[in-house]
C-alpha cells in the first residue's frame, strides 16, 4: 500500500537528487530511499537517547540567511513510511531532517554506485525489510516495543529476550 505524504526539503536537498535523477535515471524517491538505507548503516552516528526532536535550521549560521525549503508530495509505500517514523524516534531528528542528512552524506555513494553498475551491493547491503522487525510485547501491564534492523548470529535473542 502507497501512503501520499509531504516532507520539507532545502532547496539544496532537492538540486541533489534532481542532479542524481538526471545521472542515473532513477526516480527521486528510490534514490532518496537508497540514501536512507544506506544511512542506517551508520545508525550509531546517528542514534541519540534524550532530548528534543532536531528540527532543519532556518537559517545558514554562517551567513544569517534564511534557508529556503519546499514542500515535496512523496508517494511512499507503507513500509517504507514506516522506516522513515522509526528513524524519527530513533534518531530524535525530523524525517526532513533525517533525508537532507542522508542525501547530503550518502547520495554521491549511491550514484556512484549505480553508474559502475554495482547496485546490487547497494541493495543486497541496505535492503531493511528481510531484517527489519517491529514487535509489541506487554511486560507487567507496560507496553514495550522491540526494533531490529538486523538479525544478531544467535537468533534465539529475538525471541528469549
Amino acid at each position: 500500500m502507497n501512503i501520499t505524504t509531504t516532507y520539507v526539503m532545502r532547496d539544496d536537498v532537492i538540486a541533489l537528487l534532481a542532479d542524481a535523477e538526471e545521472k542515473t535515471k532513477y526516480p527521486k524517491e528510490e534514490l532518496l530511499l537508497l540514501s536512507m538505507r544506506r544511512m542506517m548503516k551508520d545508525y550509531e552516528a546517528y542514534e541519540r537517547t534524550d532530548g528534543r526532536i532536531e528540527y532543519q535550521k532556518r537559517f545558514n549560521e554562517e551567513t544569517g540567511e534564511r534557508i529556503t525549503k519546499q514542500r515535496v508530495k512523496m508517494k511512499v509505500h507503507s513500509f517504507d513510511y514506516n522506516y522513515y517514523q522509526d528513524m524519527r524516534r530513533i534518531f530524535r531528528r525530523s524525517i526532513s531532517l533525517v533525508m537532507a542528512i542522508a542525501v547530503m552524506t550518502y547520495l554521491a555513494e549511491i550514484v556512484e554506485k549505480i553508474l559502475n553498475k554495482e547496485l546490487e551491493a547497494v541493495l543486497a547491503d541496505t535492503y531493511p525489510f528481510q531484517n527489519y522487525a517491529i514487535m509489541g510485547k506487554c511486560i507487567e501491564n507496560i507496553p514495550t516495543w522491540r526494533i531490529w534492523w538486523g538479525v544478531p548470529g544467535n537468533l534465539k535473542l529475538l525471541i528469549t529476550k
